[in-house]
């Protein structure tokens, strides 16, 4: 298994719910958990997260703007 597949699945594993809202790639990247030594290197959506999604969540939709736009520039849309 790469080192990539492993980071996904602990992430999944850690995070991932499938009963609430959102991708697990999207709820990956809403983690809050910096202290983590993988939250540098989480899984980022393939696909915009939908604000009805980053409001379940409590996102400030201004703060995580620069976020979303960070992801378009490093090609994960």
């Amino acid at each position: 298994m790469s080192l990539r597949k492993r980071v996904d699945e602990k992430c999944k594993d850690c995070i991932y719910g499938p009963t609430v809202p959102g991708t697990w790639r999207q709820q990956v990247a809403l983690c809050t958990a910096k202290t983590c030594p993988l939250w540098d290197i989480r899984a980022k959506p393939t696909s915009s997260i939908p604000e009805s999604t980053l409001r379940w969540y409590g996102v400030d939709l201004v703060e995580f703007q620069p976020l979303t736009t960070a992801m378009k520039e490093v090609g994960h849309e």
